[in-house]
C-alpha cells in the first residue's frame, strides 16, 4: 500500500515495528499520512 511506504520512508520505522503497533496507533499513522499526503484545496474564498 502507498501510505505504508510513506509512513516507512517519512518516519524511518520498518514495517514490523508498525504492525507490533495496536491498530488504533496504526490507523492513527494511515490517517495522519493521508491528510498530509492530501493535495492543498483550492478554494476561491480569497481565504489561501
Amino acid at each position: 500500500m502507498c501510505l505504508l511506504h510513506h509512513i516507512f520512508q517519512k518516519t524511518g520505522i520498518t514495517p514490523d515495528e508498525f504492525y507490533q503497533k495496536p491498530a488504533w496507533v496504526q490507523s492513527f499513522m494511515l490517517q495522519s499520512m493521508r491528510i498530509a499526503l492530501k493535495p492543498p484545496e483550492q478554494g476561491g474564498d480569497g481565504s489561501g
